[in-house]
């Protein structure tokens, strides 16, 4: 599976080199890691204090790694300054400046893959910015602006690598949102009517956080697979208690229960989105990447944080999330 590489790392604390790179091989080299999700921060790098550095490392993990690369790092920083941005922005100025961005990220893209010698991005996960109640009439339903936004993001040079629109949060009447971008069915919708190929990601605690309905995922998988675009489910937990990961009902990473003993994300409730990931591929024979995106308690340590992981690989991979160990394939996996 597609391990956050970032979520978890020692990065969040503060720089040191020595650690960073301890924890990124490590955690790149565990058993059933087939891949890093990697952030694009607002300067363009894919690291948060040296992308420069951050390469050189990824020339040392392992050939058979791939990429997903997220760009809700930079997201959420230019629409905390600009609160207009987004790629369903109602306002042209908010529009353009997110494409803009999308335009960087490919660009992040074709670096790496240059760094590494092969194609190595698989996907990049894109947002539908802004936040609902940002001030902007209509950034609730503004699927047209999304739609033409992907299309223009569609004509980038992404060196293999497919837009996938990560689902986040929607604005909801009882309580208030952690992002607060469009509903499920409405990116659905942009994402179909643009006709460019791009998917969408289905991440269990964000979709779960939209009504706080632990069912929520499921639904939403099996929409995007009726309509042949589900092209990512990343599972990260979240809780109705605060934690020490972070507050009640916040976007946390939380790892699943019971590695996090409050977190929603259960061995029952894995077992029932991996069953409804199964039954979509067999309908449209296209297999989603599945990942897996958990982070750690402030002032852990290195080991701490890679036994958080491993933890948290082998309880969802005994959930069924693991296709292999859903349809009992041997060599899968290994």
């Amino acid at each position: 599976m597609i391990v956050s590489s970032y979520a978890a790392a020692p990065a969040l604390d503060g720089w040191d080199p020595e650690q960073e790179a301890a924890f990124l091989a490590a955690a790149a080299s565990l058993p059933h890691v087939s891949g890093l999700e990697i952030p694009l921060y607002a300067t363009g790098k894919l690291h948060k204090y040296d992308g420069g550095w951050f390469l050189k490392q990824l020339r040392h993990l392992p050939d058979h790694l791939t990429y997903v690369v997220t760009t809700i790092p930079d997201t959420m920083d230019r629409a905390a300054s600009s609160p207009g941005f987004g790629l369903a922005s109602t306002t042209e100025a908010g529009r353009r400046s997110a494409v803009e961005r999308a335009a960087v990220a490919a660009e992040a893209v074709r670096t790496l893959n240059d760094a590494l010698g092969r194609r190595a991005v698989r996907a990049v996960h894109l947002f539908s910015a802004p936040r609902l109640g940002a001030g902007l009439p209509g950034a609730s339903s503004a699927v047209n602006e999304l739609t033409e936004s992907l299309r223009r993001a569609a004509g980038f040079r992404w060196d293999g690598a497919r837009i996938v629109l990560e689902h986040c949060d929607a604005a909801n009447r009882s309580h208030a949102p952690v992002k607060g971008f469009l509903r499920f069915e409405q990116e659905v919708e942009a994402v179909l009517a643009a006709g460019t190929g791009a998917g969408i990601a289905v991440n269990w605690a964000r979709s779960v956080l939209e009504d706080r309905d632990p069912d929520a995922p499921v639904r939403h998988v099996e929409l995007a697979s009726t309509e042949g675009i589900l092209g990512g489910v990343v599972l990260s937990g979240c809780s109705s208690q605060a934690t020490d990961f972070g507050a009640a009902w916040d976007d946390s990473h939380l790892p699943p229960a019971p590695v996090e003993p409050a977190s929603l994300l259960t061995p029952q409730r894995i077992h029932t989105l991996a069953a409804a990931v199964d039954a979509g591929l067999d309908v449209t024979g296209l297999e989603p990447y599945r990942g897996l995106k958990v982070s750690a308690p402030p002032g852990s340590s290195v080991p701490q944080r890679v036994a958080l992981l491993a933890r948290s690989i082998d309880e969802v991979r005994r959930a069924g999330f693991c296709r292999c160990l859903s349809r009992q394939r041997a060599g899968c996996c290994g």
